[in-house]
């Protein structure tokens, strides 16, 4: 019974999901109601709005409580590339790109003992970069660096969403980044970060876990950025490798 309900409302929204990307249904317009779209479907209510709920979670739909569901408008891509920092990218020079970022001092507790390679109660320093684009919320990121690695203060208007003037700060005190790990993964997010994005808690977000380590291996900074899932897509870019450039033949 579980998995007929399943098959049956994905159905249902692959029906509405057609409607809305075909024009039928057009940014801002008013879906009918879900007793009207139940009774169209010849399913419960509750069906109905499983599949309403998957569309939500895609950015395809509003619910607003007491009123309806409606279109959304089509949201701005967010897009995180691993070449932002190479001398022939174009910063971001959206003027409407808000970066607020705030420093709190913190022990490294749990996950990031490992992440940073630390032990249990090592001072860090916790940078946040809450970022908007207009008045909707563009990402949420957290760097932390070791106290032992460096310290220093920012400023409340960031550069950069993802917290890459960090390595501006390090480099300056004198601490060289030679390699960099980025892990990419789709998870739902936490309650904290759906109130801070304004997400749907089925809506997935895109999970960037990031390390910055130094010529000896020793982890200078680690990133964990959350982009919107409904919005979001990592891009990354490699070079060929010239062999014959290389003196390898």
């Amino acid at each position: 019974m579980i998995g007929t309900m399943a098959v049956r409302y994905q159905h249902i929204a692959d029906d509405l999901r057609r409607r809305i990307t075909s024009g039928a249904w057009i940014p801002g317009e008013r879906l009918p109601a879900e007793s009207a779209l139940a009774a169209l479907h010849k399913v419960s209510t509750p069906t109905l709005r499983n599949a309403l709920d998957v569309l939500a979670g895609e950015g395809l739909l509003e619910k607003r409580h007491g009123v309806g569901n409606f279109v959304r408008h089509p949201f701005q891509r967010i897009t995180y590339t691993n070449d932002r920092r190479a001398p022939d990218r174009r910063p971001l020079d959206d003027a409407e790109l808000q970066v607020n970022v705030s420093a709190s001092p913190r022990e490294a507790r749990g996950d990031l003992m490992s992440l940073l390679q630390v032990v249990a109660g090592t001072p860090l320093t916790e940078y946040v970069y809450l970022s908007h684009l207009g008045d909707a919320p563009y990402s949420l990121a957290r760097v932390y660096v070791p106290r032992h690695v460096a310290y220093f203060s920012m400023p409340d208007q960031g550069r950069s969403p993802w917290g890459d003037d960090i390595e501006d700060r390090l480099a300056a005190a004198g601490v060289r980044t030679v390699a960099t790990v980025e892990r990419v993964t789709a998870r739902r997010p936490t309650s904290e970060e759906a109130d801070t994005l304004r997400l749907n808690a089925r809506t997935a977000v895109l999970a960037v876990e990031r390390t910055s380590t130094d010529a000896k291996g020793r982890v200078l900074a680690a990133a964990l950025l959350v982009l919107p899932g409904d919005r979001a897509e990592a891009v990354f870019t490699t070079q060929a490798f010239d062999a014959e450039q290389e003196g390898v033949r």
